[in-house]
């Protein structure tokens, strides 16, 4: 039999109020389409009359599931890569104190996404942690409320695990970073303009706690 026939069999043999539900069933689900679908295109699109108007009602429906970190039609395209880095000091067994060498920590979040079709989401979470850090303290690397420890204490954690095992008998007392900011070239079709030197900026030493240090690791 053909299947459109079977199909208007099988609603003929529905009741009269069962074939309404199903219109209605039907139709809830098409308006419930429609609204999330206007709701979300309002919420990603830029400021204009309609979002004026109802932004406060498309917000309080899309957040916080569907957070604008971003902007769909004028993305944010960037311009400047950044590369943390970061030493730690160690006091030794006999109470000397030795700092180690710079470790390139956003180095080794690329060497593990490259070609990564299942990358972990350990390795995307630098960048972030960066960020965050940078928006919450003063231009004297100074926290900025209670969000600033957090930041601050989060980037540490993050950095120490990256960080190598300690020799036998020694802790990591303080912990340094550095930034090296790099300018992204133009692509081959847009004029060259003159290329600037990577900045590099180093930061005060942090003091590291065991708090800091990550689970089941002492130094």
């Amino acid at each position: 039999m053909d299947p459109e026939a079977e199909r208007h069999e099988s609603l003929a043999e529905l009741s009269r109020g069962q074939r309404l539900a199903v219109v209605v069933a039907a139709a809830a689900v098409a308006v419930g389409l429609l609204v999330h679908t206007g709701a979300t295109f309002l919420h990603l699109a830029p400021r204009n009359a309609a979002t004026d108007a109802i932004g406060d009602t498309v917000n309080s429906y899309m957040a916080p599931e569907f957070s604008q970190s971003w902007q769909l039609f004028a993305p944010d395209i960037t311009r400047t890569m950044t590369a943390v880095g970061a030493r730690v000091e160690l006091r030794t067994a006999d109470g000397t104190t030795r700092t180690g060498p710079w470790r390139d920590l956003t180095a080794q979040d690329l060497a593990e996404l490259r070609g990564n079709p299942l990358p972990s989401r350990i390795r995307q979470q630098l960048a972030t942690a960066w960020t965050t850090m940078l928006a919450s303290h003063d231009a004297e690397q100074r926290p900025v409320g209670p969000g600033g420890l957090d930041s601050e204490q989060y980037l540490k954690r993050l950095a120490l695990s990256r960080m190598p095992a300690t020799p036998r008998g020694a802790r990591i007392e303080r912990i340094q970073f550095r930034s090296t900011d790099t300018t992204v070239p133009p692509p081959p079709w847009k004029a060259r303009g003159t290329r600037t030197a990577p900045v590099v900026r180093i930061y005060p030493w942090w003091p590291v706690s065991t708090a800091d240090l990550a689970q089941g690791r002492t130094s």
